[in-house]
């Protein structure tokens, strides 16, 4: 652990002697868990720098996860969006990033994640999630791979902007999140059969997703 890379806010290891030795274990569990602030720093850096894993973001399809400075980044200059963050998800959940041993430990790390305060208190009993949060004056997030006891697994991913610090931004993806998990919980509806005329063909009328309205002055955005 560098000098350099030792930063302040969130996480546990900025308070150990630098030069301290890590495992690689470690410091990732540390980035996951509780968002150690230093610990993302010594990642960036041992994997090449952000030039090197923006290149890397690239060829894994996330053409809008860039990073451009070490953490803590206040300001939100490193950048990615909802729709990269669930590709990324996906990728993993299906083994095509890494070995489908690395992909278990990686799921179990982020099983393990400190705040439980948003995607998961939309979830019901027997529920599991393995998510990574995000949090910033100006932007609160959430990003996980659900399994739910009816078999199903589905991936989730808020992203609101708000008011400096406002609570409702996390109140937002509370009741995003459960409104999903109950669509999902229900069983497959059989199609209503339309009866068919001597003027139309036989048709189907297929059901809808009903997704829940923001709270007033909280809007949610891809930045």
């Amino acid at each position: 652990m560098r000098k350099d890379l030792v930063v302040s806010e969130s996480g546990t290891m900025q308070y150990q002697p630098v030069g301290t030795k890590f495992t690689a274990l470690e410091t990732a569990t540390n980035m996951i868990v509780i968002s150690d602030n230093t610990a993302t720093n010594m990642l960036i850096d041992r994997l090449g720098g952000a030039q090197q894993l923006n290149q890397r973001f690239l060829n894994w399809g996330l053409s809008h996860t860039q990073i451009h400075h070490f953490l803590p980044d206040l300001a939100g200059t490193n950048v990615t969006t909802p729709h990269d963050l669930a590709n990324l998800m996906a990728l993993i959940s299906q083994g095509k990033l890494v070995s489908m041993k690395s992909r278990d430990r990686l799921l179990s790390i982020m099983r393990q994640t400190v705040t439980n305060t948003l995607l998961p208190q939309g979830l019901g009993a027997g529920a599991t999630i393995a998510h990574k949060t995000g949090d910033i004056g100006a932007m609160v997030g959430d990003v996980g791979l659900i399994d739910m006891p009816n078999g199903k697994r589905y991936v989730a991913v808020a992203m609101v902007k708000r008011p400096f610090n406002d609570p409702r931004a996390q109140e937002l993806i509370r009741q995003t999140s459960r409104v999903a998990y109950r669509y999902l919980l229900k069983p497959a509806s059989t199609p209503t059969v339309v009866q068919p005329t001597s003027a139309a063909p036989e048709a189907t009328i297929p059901s809808a997703v009903v997704t829940p309205t923001p709270a007033s002055g909280t809007t949610a955005t891809e930045p």
